[in-house]
């Protein structure tokens, strides 16, 4: 049996090459195909982005603990 793998080991790494990159072509196309569109993902930001303004734009009070107002 080794004697065999060594003798076809050129062919073993062909095999695992093409087996390699069938896979990673393979993933990239179904991420491709898959993946969530601009366009949502976009919204999605946008929604994030406002609902976190939204929290940044509260008052707070002079006696607040929260660490980001320190030295203000």
């Amino acid at each position: 049996m080794l004697e065999y793998i060594r003798e076809h080991w050129i062919q073993y790494l062909v095999g695992a090459t093409i087996a390699a990159l069938l896979g990673l072509g393979l993933s990239f196309y179904l991420g491709e195909k898959w993946s969530t569109p601009e366009s949502v993902r976009a919204q999605h930001v946008e929604e994030e982005q406002s609902r976190l303004d939204g929290v940044d734009g509260e008052d707070t009070t002079e006696g607040s603990s929260d660490v980001n107002n320190v030295g203000e």
